[in-house]
C-alpha cells in the first residue's frame, strides 16, 4: 500500500511538474525556407525555395518533441528544363537552452521521408532516349515521382517576443535525403537501383506561436 502511494504522489508531483512548467506547453512554427540539394548522380546541385511548419510538445523548459511538414519547390533547374517539388515530413526530439527564457539556442534530430516529384520538358537535352509512348506526337513532358528517407539535424535560435510570438531569425540543418536520380527512359511504375546519400544544406526562419505553460 505504500508502494501505491508513493507511486501516486510521484506521478502526481510529475504532473505538476510538467503543468507549472515555465516554458509554452507547445509551440507552432511557421517560416520560409531555403534548401540546396547536392547533385544526385546526372541531376547536378540545385536550390529550392519553399516553406516549413512545426508543432512542438515541450515535455519540460528543455526536452521536445517536433512534428514537420516542409514544401519546396525549383521551376527550372539549370536551364535543364526540370519541374521539381518536394514535400517532407518529418519527427524527432528538440533539446532546448530554456523555452521560458527570452533567448533560447536549441539543438535537433528529426527522421522521417520527402517525397519527390519532377517532370522534365521532352526537349531537354537530358532527354537522351525518349521512353516509348502511344500516340501520334510525343507528350510535352515526362514525369516521375519517389519516395526515400530524409534526416534533419540541427538546431536554430528562438527570441521570445512575448507570451505568445516568438521570433526565430535562423534555423539551420544538415539535411539528407536518399533519392534515385530520375531515369525518365525507364517504363513506368519501375525505378533503377541508383539510390544515394545527397548531403544538403537547409535555412528557415519565421514566427513561432505559443501555447499553455506559466502565465
Amino acid at each position: 500500500m505504500k508502494k501505491i502511494l508513493c507511486l501516486i504522489t510521484l506521478g502526481g508531483l510529475f504532473g505538476l511538474s510538467v503543468y507549472a512548467q515555465e516554458g509554452p506547453n507547445a509551440d507552432l512554427f511557421f517560416g520560409y525556407s531555403f534548401l540546396r540539394y547536392n547533385s544526385a548522380q546526372t541531376i547536378p546541385a540545385f536550390t529550392a525555395n519553399g516553406g516549413l511548419g512545426t508543432f512542438a510538445w515541450n515535455f519540460s523548459d528543455h526536452i521536445g518533441v517536433e512534428a514537420e511538414l516542409g514544401g519546396y519547390h525549383n521551376g527550372n533547374i539549370h536551364d535543364y528544363q526540370l519541374d521539381t517539388t518536394t514535400f517532407s515530413y518529418l519527427f524527432g526530439p528538440r533539446i532546448s537552452y530554456g523555452r521560458s527564457k527570452r533567448i533560447d539556442p536549441y539543438i535537433h534530430a528529426l527522421f522521417g521521408g520527402q517525397n519527390l516529384s519532377t517532370s522534365i520538358s521532352s526537349k531537354s537535352i537530358l532527354v537522351v532516349n525518349p521512353p516509348i509512348y502511344t500516340g501520334s506526337t510525343p507528350p510535352a513532358r515526362y514525369s516521375v515521382a519517389t519516395n526515400a528517407f530524409a534526416m534533419a539535424v540541427g538546431g536554430g535560435l528562438d527570441i521570445k517576443l512575448s507570451k505568445v510570438l516568438t521570433l526565430r531569425p535562423a534555423q539551420i540543418d544538415y539535411y539528407l535525403t536518399r533519392f534515385e536520380a530520375p531515369d525518365f527512359t525507364l517504363p513506368p511504375g519501375t525505378t533503377s537501383p541508383t539510390a544515394r546519400n545527397q548531403n544538403n544544406f537547409r535555412y528557415a526562419a519565421g514566427i513561432a506561436f505559443n501555447f499553455g505553460g506559466a502565465r
